[in-house]
């Protein structure tokens, strides 16, 4: 049969389905096992060789179906039918098959298999040997500095060895969250878990009850052929200690979309030749591609062992190649440890024809397999052993389990407006400063970089991945290194000093904390935390928690009081610079009317229900009706998308402030928090909450929202942010002049990153503490 046979508009391979394979592939697949040179098979497309014509190629150039095919020299193309895959350890040319009296002629791989009925189903040859040993490299220890996550190794300590494995991703059974991971590692229930975090050894949790080993591949598949052999699964769960040292986020990957749903009904050929990608604690970002399913590999006490996907290096893109030499596959390798890797299914591209409607561009990454084991196969020209990675559909490990992913846990919190905002304000509060203190000021430029950005990067970065970067500018370490950060110096208690929703009214007499503070002597911690005690949350009506006790007024008054200490010693002037730069965040929350106002993300006054129903898990079949406030969305829509959209005018707005005065300067931090009130006051004075969350509902669509959002707040925008870089200065010289720091400096050399990170990293620094706690650390 001539390979134009294949490649015909209407051919009948065509039609095949999946399940016509798999009966197929049931029914020789022993009788295929027994021919010499066989190693394993698997379900998918007929691979063409990249150097081959496309069907509708003419010519004396034209090259047709010669030569050994193997996993870096062949592609799947859009014509390519379906068929069983069968890996040969050599490859023999059919003329010389018989001709060097190696072999018979019964015990060529046959190019087609006939089943009772009459169908076809062509067979694809490749020549991959199999290592009877992989390859071990030495585990690339990627530990992460804060929050664990997808990615990210877990260790056991079993018989005097150390075993690692890495971590799936987050998931839930409705009711508690686990870490998924393969059993092999997690053993048996109650097995305690390690991981390292900023260097240290941690406890992370212990096995779970609930793990899967291996089942009978009909009892997961109902309905499809497969008599006597077993789908590995190899999934165990960690049940966390502490949820709050985890994130949704896949390492190298961020956040990802909705998990693949995938069963008998809806699996099909389509995956094969998809790309994915996957990030393992020993090898870290993989690209990879799906070469074939339910990958048949292992013989054992007259059992076969079959993997769901098997996935390996990109192979060249389907498009028509030059004979002048074909691109090389992807750069595709995993190793030991590399076992529990989740594995993602990336959108595909828009064609040409829709370039205009990019939105596919932007989906992220889906939920797809979950890795359990690799195949090392000699693949290509020179025979160099490649790594292959053998993994199980998540959607079946999630039914079985009865769990889902969880896509939303310790991500990006609502209450981080633009780290553009923050940025800003701290690059131009430097101008704001007098002629009063040089050695202060020439501090301040040389320590700048340190704090933000220069005007480049704040006009063309997205800022992205500031959460796993070994340095974090001053000006949003608050955010991305105390909070909900990676590095190591996560802070249980740091979300507190960002906000304070000054305007809720309390039952009976409708105070506000704004309206208590008219009387300066109420700028007090336990007035505060009484007023807290009076009221519930809006939304649920539940007692509010210390980690939800605004206190940024006195997050200022403890940092300020630091910062006298600091400059007293020129031993600690490093010390107060990177106060200083830390001040300059909260300072700028403090002048954003979102920050300070229980209309933060929403009314909670007006909640809006609606139904979720639940269709996996413990709950499917199931409804519940979730509550949110009326206009959630709308603290990104503007302190996000407008302010980033509105990049340069700020710069602008900021670019000249009025200078510090000698009347403005105070002398303590109790008038330092007594200063960030006031500010707090003009800021609701200049943009009402209430007028935003009303633009934001009137413009729901996020299509020229910011434009829209910009012609009402843009101009009051930047005049609140001055205010806060006026602030900021005016704090920085207080500070400086109370502790002496301009006769005691002697030098003002710069901070490197690496120092400046340390001294962030001390969790003694500026510790963070509830409104209960705080009180006793003030002046």
């Amino acid at each position: 049969m001539d390979l134009s046979d294949y490649q015909g508009k209407n051919n009948q391979f065509s039609q095949l389905s999946l399940p016509d394979l798999l009966e197929a592939r049931d029914q020789y697949h022993v009788h295929l096992m027994r021919h010499p040179n066989v190693v394993a098979t698997a379900i998918g497309r007929y691979r063409i060789r990249i150097e081959d014509s496309w069907p509708d190629e003419k010519g004396p150039g034209k090259v047709q179906g010669t030569g050994k095919r193997t996993l870096t020299n062949s592609s799947v193309r859009p014509y390519s039918w379906p068929a069983i895959l069968v890996f040969v350890s050599e490859w023999v040319e059919e003329h010389e098959f018989v001709a060097k009296g190696r072999y018979t002629a019964d015990q060529m791989v046959p190019k087609t298999l006939y089943l009772p009925d009459g169908r076809l189903v062509p067979v694809c040859v490749i020549e991959a040997p199999r290592e009877l040993q992989n390859a071990v490299s030495p585990f690339a220890r990627r530990f992460p500095l804060n929050n664990l996550g997808g990615g990210y190794p877990v260790t056991v300590n079993l018989q005097g060895r150390r075993h690692f494995a890495t971590i799936a991703c987050l998931v839930s059974d409705g009711h508690k969250a686990f870490a998924l991971t393969n059993r092999h590692v997690t053993g048996e229930a109650g097995e305690v878990l390690y991981s390292y975090l900023d260097g240290r050894e941690r406890r992370i949790g212990c096995t779970a009850p609930q793990q899967l080993t291996r089942m009978p591949f009909r009892d997961v598949y109902p309905g499809w052929a497969g008599k006597d052999v077993y789908v590995n699964l190899d999934v165990g769960l960690i049940d966390v200690d502490d949820l709050n040292m985890w994130s949704a986020e896949v390492r190298n990957v961020g956040v990802m979309g909705p998990m693949v749903d995938l069963s008998v009904a809806n699996i099909s050929l389509s995956l094969v030749g998809a790309h994915v990608s996957g990030s393992g604690a020993a090898s870290g970002l993989m690209q990879g591609e799906i070469h074939g399913l339910f990958y048949r590999y292992k013989s054992q006490g007259g059992f076969e062992y079959v993997a769901d996907l098997f996935i390996g290096p990109r192979t060249p893109p389907a498009g028509r190649q030059s004979k002048s030499g074909a691109p090389a596959a992807s750069l595709f390798a995993t190793h030991p440890g590399d076992s529990g890797t989740l594995w993602l299914l990336e959108p595909r591209a828009p064609a040409k024809k829709d370039k205009d409607n990019a939105a596919t561009q932007h989906l992220p990454p889906l939920p797809l397999a979950m890795q359990w084991g690799e195949n090392t196969l000699y693949s290509g020209e020179p025979a160099t052993p490649q790594s292959f990675v053998l993994a199980t559909l998540l959607s079946r490990v999630c039914a079985l389990l009865e769990i889902d992913p969880i896509r939303d846990w310790n991500l990006d919190q609502p209450d981080t407006w633009g780290a553009m905002g923050h940025f800003s304000i701290a690059a131009r509060s430097l101008n704001a400063l007098s002629s009063k203190y040089p050695k202060l000021n020439e501090l301040m430029e040389k320590n700048l970089l340190l704090f933000t950005h220069d005007d480049q990067a704040l006009l063309e970065s997205d800022f992205k991945g500031m959460g796993e970067a070994e340095f974090v500018p001053l000006a949003d370490v608050p955010d991305f290194y105390w909070k909900h950060g990676k590095q190591g110096a996560s802070r249980p208690l740091e979300g507190p000093n960002h906000f304070a929703d000054m305007d809720q009214p309390r039952p009976g007499d409708n105070a506000t904390l704004l309206s208590l503070c008219k009387n300066k002597e109420n700028i007090d911690p336990k007035v505060w935390n009484d007023f807290y005690d009076s009221v519930t949350d809006l939304l649920t009506g539940a007692s509010i928690t210390q980690e939800h006790r605004g206190l940024l007024p006195f997050r200022v008054w403890q940092i300020f009081d630091a910062m006298v200490e600091f400059a007293k010693s020129p031993s600690t002037h490093d010390k107060f610079m990177v106060a200083a730069g830390v001040l300059t965040h909260y300072v700028g929350d403090a002048c954003q009317p979102l920050h300070i106002s229980y209309l933060h993300d929403g009314d909670p006054l007006q909640p809006v229900t609606h139904t979720v129903n639940h269709v996996r898990g413990k709950k499917a079949g199931t409804s519940e009706d979730v509550t949110k406030p009326l206009g959630q969305g709308v603290h990104s829509a503007y302190e996000d998308e407008m302010v980033n959209a509105m990049r340069e005018q700020i710069l602008d707005g900021l670019a000249t402030p009025a200078k510090v005065k000698a009347s403005e300067r105070v002398s303590s931090g109790r008038a330092a928090a007594e200063a960030t009130v006031d500010l707090m006051v003009q800021t609701f004075n200049t943009i009402k909450p209430k007028q935003i969350l009303d633009a934001f509902l009137k413009h729901p669509s996020s299509s020229g929202r910011a434009e829209f959002m910009n012609k009402k707040f843009g101009e009051k925008t930047v005049e609140v942010m001055q205010d806060g870089a006026r602030l900021i200065a005016i704090l920085w010289e207080s500070a400086w002049e109370q502790g002496g720091g301009e006769q005691l400096a002697k030098s003002t050399k710069p901070l490197t990153q690496k120092r400046a990170m340390e001294i962030c990293a001390d969790s003694e620094f500026l510790r963070s503490y509830s409104i209960e706690g705080i009180a006793d650390v003030l002046k």
